[in-house]
């Protein structure tokens, strides 16, 4: 190893010190700038260390020899305390560190390590060949893996973290909304708060969640899970590997499920008996388990209630309990002819009560009105108690409630009790859990 080209700014009291490759050059000074140039037969590294409040890091002197192969020194490390190594590095400020092939670190802190890397905002740090780390406290790591939105991280060749505190992970992965995250090759989380992950996984929607190969999340607050599942409605929900759910608020469960239009039923018409006042009239979404052609059925039911005011599900043992009624009191009707007039005199009663199972119904519908207001809080931590009033058709109903959201946002707990204007009392509770 041959000694070349070591010059020093000397200033008493202070020591500064140069290593590199076997040789060290020390000089004493109040400050000290060292710049380095180690030469072998065929190769020239450049070392250069900045500690100066005045100066930079002075280049060698001279020019270099033949055997250098025409290898030129670097721009070096001009801020304080900074360090370059390599050929053509450059480190502009201070505790700055710039190693690789014309790497380049400009910001307090920053460190770009890699050929043609480059770390230009404070604290910042790239590593890789053709790494970029451009906003404050960026890091991309991986050959051309680019962090510019602030506080992001892009991890992976080609990942891209574009968003304000966005994590890239994966191969080509992009989180470009704010606060997003896309984990997995190709996966792409676009918009704010947005979270892909799997192989193509795509989620473009405000809140939305995109998980399994090539999944697809495009409404908002929505949810694609399994492996090219979709969710395109507003707050919609597909589960399952090819499951669709492209209604607002629907949900699709099971493979290859699609939902269809709801469609809102007031009334129904049995022979010549038409049947209303039916609960839960409104739709405002549907559950699909399965698609046309493709049908399902659904299992495990327990028995629902049956009252004026239930929208509980009907298993088939109630509708078989109900049919043997219905045979039994034809049998009876058609066999004691003498009891037709009792049948009758039931049948006014049952009449004579529809008003007031009108009012009744129209009360419930109040006060499940007002339980569906009560609010709930929408940051993390936080608890809310509400109350709520709901009315329809003349008939009135008050609500309170509490909820709370856990620490990490993940829980939220809710319930809620509320009484109507025919002195009838409903409540409700939930639990639920988000990803």
């Amino acid at each position: 190893m041959n000694r070349k080209n070591v010059q020093t700014n000397v200033k008493p009291r202070l020591l500064a010190a140069s290593v590199a490759a076997g040789l060290m050059t020390m000089a004493s000074g109040a400050y000290a700038n060292v710049a380095y140039v180690a030469g072998t037969t065929n190769n020239v590294q450049y070392f250069s260390v900045g500690d100066s409040d005045i100066g930079s890091a002075t280049k060698p002197v001279g020019s270099l020899p033949a055997s250098t192969n025409n290898n030129k020194d670097s721009q070096g490390a001009t801020g304080r305390y900074a360090v370059a190594i390599g050929y053509g590095p450059t480190a502009t400020n201070q505790g700055s560190i710039a190693i690789g092939t014309t790497s380049t670190s400009t910001q307090n802190g920053s460190v770009a390590l890699g050929a043609l890397s480059s770390a230009t905002g404070t604290s910042a740090t790239a590593l890789g060949n053709l790494a970029q780390a451009v906003s404050n406290a960026d890091t991309a790591i991986g050959r051309r893996a680019i962090a510019s939105g602030g506080s992001s991280t892009a991890l992976g060749q080609e990942s891209r973290a574009t968003g304000n505190y966005a994590n890239a992970f994966g191969g080509a992965a992009t989180a470009s909304g704010q606060h997003s995250n896309a984990i997995g090759t190709r996966s792409n989380a676009s918009a704010q708060n947005a979270i892909a992950f799997g192989t193509n996984a795509n989620s473009s929607a405000v809140n939305a969640v995109a998980i399994g190969a090539t999944s697809q999340a495009s409404g908002v607050n929505s949810a694609a899970l399994g492996v090219a599942s979709k969710a395109s409605g507003t707050q919609s929900v597909a589960l399952g590997r090819n499951a669709n759910a492209s209604l607002d608020n629907s949900v699709a469960l099971g493979a290859n499920s699609t939902t269809t239009a709801y469609v809102s039923t007031n009334s129904a018409t049995v022979g010549n008996l038409t049947y209303g006042g039916f609960a839960g009239t409104s739709p405002v979404g549907t559950v699909s388990v399965g698609s046309s052609g493709a049908e399902r059925t659904v299992s495990n039911v327990a028995a629902g209630r049956i009252n004026a005011t239930s929208t509980d599900a009907i298993n088939g043992s109630q509708l078989y309990s109900v049919a043997q009624q219905v045979n039994t009191n034809t049998t009876n009707i058609t066999n004691l002819g003498d009891q037709i007039n009792n049948v009758n005199n039931s049948v006014n009663n049952v009449y004579q009560h529809v008003g007031d199972l009108d009012k009744d119904l129209r009360a419930g519908i109040a006060g499940a009105t007002a339980i569906g207001f009560l609010q709930r809080p929408n940051e993390a931590g936080k608890s809310l108690v509400s109350a709520a009033v709901g009315g329809y058709r003349n008939q009135q109903a008050l609500a309170v409630g509490y909820a709370h959201n856990s620490d990490n946002n993940k829980w939220s707990t809710k319930f809620g009790v509320g009484v109507n204007t025919r002195k009838d009392v409903n409540w409700g509770a939930s639990l639920g859990y988000q990803w």
